[in-house]
């Protein structure tokens, strides 16, 4: 057994070892290295204060942004989808500014927005026994309303394929009138009663066209990559099924891993990375119009490889500027 004094001993050394640090590091710090770590000091200051500046800058040109979006919309938006009907699908999490925001934005373009669907959590779930039930009821629906499936499905996401593509029968058509109103209401009151999906009141005749709202969040959205495949399904159901589909998402839900990028490779649909703002909203329009006039899907927004903006021509005629007088001009008489 150690004697205490062993202890006593091992503790004054200790603290005696520390006391000399302090008096060695005291005095190597009042020279030149004192000097050194200051001047370090001052440079991180001014390089956080450049950022921050910086920063201000950029908040700055945010919000002028959004003013520019909002006053530019009464005049880029009237007449780009004139009497066409548009349903919104906004899958679990999605960010309530975004499908608000869209609403107001289709409508000032002169659309009808038929209706909300909101896809449940259990409409991601890829468990096993989730995949049977879901892949069951998905076929039973499809042949009540004769909807043609794939013969095989296959895949993590199988069941939710074929369910989106039942889904996607039951909101959108590319010739008027589409399936029946019976058989859309049993499709949409089977997967709703079975909590895959909740059905906004109202939702009124099918569409042609469709937004599908994708979760809010930092990426990845879902936990996993097939949460993402899921929503992908969705979005090239809804495109097949209609004349163009839309995938829109908020700016902090865009990046590696989003459902986003998961659905730009490959390119299947058109996507919006910012929609949650006023020019987000705007591209979302202009996306959906090209779609009707077209052209291939593309990526729009703020991404590495977002083109700015869809760009379409207006349809409502800008004010030609008035004529400068005479006086006006640079070497003019009066």
């Amino acid at each position: 057994m150690i004697d205490f004094k062993y202890h006593l001993v091992s503790i004054i050394a200790v603290f005696l070892a520390l006391a000399v640090g302090l008096v060695v590091g005291a005095t190597a710090l009042s020279g030149p290295a004192l000097a050194i770590l200051q001047k370090a000091e001052k440079q991180v200051n001014r390089n956080n204060q450049a950022l921050f500046k910086k920063n201000q800058a950029l908040q700055n040109q945010v919000s002028a942004d959004q003013l520019f979006g909002s006053a530019a919309a009464p005049r880029l938006l009237p007449g780009l989808l004139a009497d066409e009907k548009v349903v919104l699908v906004l899958a679990p999490g999605s960010v309530g500014t975004v499908s608000t925001g869209l609403t107001t934005a289709l409508r000032q373009a002169g659309a009808t927005v038929t209706g909300t669907v909101t896809l449940n959590g259990s409409f991601l779930d890829t468990t096993v026994a989730n995949e049977a039930r879901l892949k069951e009821l998905a076929q039973t629906l499809a042949q009540s309303a004769d909807v043609k499936l794939p013969a095989v499905l296959t895949g993590h996401v199988g069941a939710q394929q074929a369910a989106a593509q039942v889904l996607a029968a039951s909101l959108l058509t590319k010739n008027p009138p589409g399936l029946p109103s019976a058989e859309s209401h049993a499709i949409l009151s089977g997967l709703s009663q079975n909590n895959y999906i909740t059905v906004s009141s109202g939702l009124s005749s099918p569409a042609q066209l469709a937004v599908l709202v994708t979760p809010g969040g930092a990426p990845p959205q879902n936990g996993n990559q097939d949460g993402s495949q899921v929503l992908v399904a969705t979005a090239v159901a809804l495109q097949n099924a209609g004349l163009g589909t839309v995938m829109a998402g908020a700016v902090q839900s865009a990046g590696p891993n989003s459902v986003i990028s998961a659905e730009n490779t490959p390119q299947q649909v058109s996507t919006v990375d910012n929609a949650d703002t006023e020019l987000g909203q705007i591209m979302t329009v202009q996306a959906l119009r090209q779609l009707l006039d077209r052209k291939p899907p593309g990526q729009f927004g703020i991404g590495p490889q977002a083109v700015p903006t869809p760009a379409p021509t207006p349809s409502v005629t800008p004010t030609p500027a008035p004529t400068p007088s005479t006086s006006a001009r640079t070497g003019g008489h009066k």
